[in-house]
C-alpha cells in the first residue's frame, strides 16, 4: 500500500516528514529521529563524516547508532550542463522519490541492491529542487573498478570478482530491471564469509519491466558497461579483453541456472 501526495507516492513502511512547505522527506519508519530532515536541512548532520564511496562527489556518512551507518548521496548533474545547473533539478515527481520507489521494488524482486532508508527534497523555487538519497552502508564493499585496481582483493580473486559482478547484473536483468547508467562504479562487491557478492546501486535512471528484460535490452546494457570499461581502462591493464570475455561468459552461465 502507498499513500499519494503532490510530491508523489509514500511507500509502505515509510513516513512523510516536512519541516516546512519547501522541504520534505520520506524516511523509513523507526528512523525518523536519526534521519531528521529538520536537522539535516539546518546542517546539523552533514559533518558526520565522508565515506570511501563517490558518486559525482564523495558521499556523506551518517552514524545511526548501534554500529549502523547510512550513506547520503546528493544529486548533481554531470556532463556539459553541470556547471550551469549544479545540484538543481526539475523532474517530477522528484528524482530522489523515484529512485526510492525503484530501489524498493528492485529489492523486493530479489535484485541484489542496497537497503533504501530515505529520500530528501528541498524546493528552491517553482518546480526546481535539490535532492538527496539515503541508503544503508554495505560495509566492506568497493565499487568494481576500485576493487580491480586496489589491493583489498588478491590477483587470484579477480576471477571471483568478475563472476560475482556478472551474476548480479544477470540477476537484475532476470528480475526485469534495466539500468540505463550501468558502469563499473555502480556495481559493488564485497566479501561475505567464504564468497564474494555483487550488488547493483544507483537505480535512479533504471526502468522496471513486468518480466525478464529482452535479449536486445540486456545486450544494450552490457554494451553500456563495456563502454565504461574502455573509458576507465583504455589500455586494458585492470580490465583486459580476456577479463571481459570471462565476465560475459559468467553472465551467460548465470542465465542458464
Amino acid at each position: 500500500m502507498t499513500s499519494t501526495s503532490l510530491w508523489g507516492e509514500v511507500p509502505a513502511g515509510f513516513k512523510r516528514l516536512s519541516p516546512n512547505p519547501k522541504q520534505i522527506a520520506l524516511v523509513r519508519e523507526g528512523l525518523e529521529s536519526r534521519l531528521d530532515p529538520a536537522r539535516f536541512f539546518a546542517g546539523a548532520q552533514i559533518g558526520a563524516g565522508d565515506s570511501p564511496f563517490r558518486g559525482r562527489e564523495r558521499l556523506c556518512l551518517l552514524h545511526l547508532g548501534g554500529g549502523e551507518t547510512a550513506l547520503v548521496r546528493r544529486y548533481r548533474h554531470g556532463g556539459f550542463f553541470r556547471k550551469f545547473t549544479g545540484d538543481i533539478f526539475f523532474t517530477w515527481p522528484p528524482r530522489p522519490f523515484r529512485e526510492l520507489a525503484v530501489t524498493l521494488e528492485a529489492r523486493r524482486r530479489g535484485v541484489p541492491t542496497v537497503e533504501a532508508l530515505g529520500a530528501w527534497v528541498e524546493r528552491v523555487g517553482g518546480p526546481f529542487y535539490r535532492g538527496w538519497f539515503i541508503t544503508g552502508e554495505l560495509k566492506g564493499a568497493l565499487d568494481l573498478w576500485d576493487a580491480l585496481r586496489g589491493e583489498l582483493f588478491s590477483a587470484g580473486e579477480r576471477k571471483l570478482l568478475l563472476e560475482a559482478a556478472a551474476r548480479s547484473v544477470r540477476r537484475m536483468h532476470q528480475k526485469g530491471v534495466y539500468h540505463e547508467d550501468l558502469n563499473l562504479k555502480n556495481i559493488v562487491v564485497r566479501r561475505e564469509g567464504d564468497r564474494i557478492a555483487g550488488y547493483i546501486i544507483d537505480l535512479d535512471k533504471a526502468k522496471l519491466f513486468s518480466g525478464e528484460i529482452s535479449a536486445h535490452r540486456s545486450g544494450r546494457n552490457l554494451g553500456r558497461l563495456l563502454r565504461s570499461v574502455r573509458k576507465l581502462d583504455p589500455e586494458g591493464r585492470r580490465f583486459s579483453p580476456q577479463a571481459w570475455d570471462l565476465f560475459v561468459r559468467s553472465y551467460r552461465e548465470a542465465a542458464s541456472k
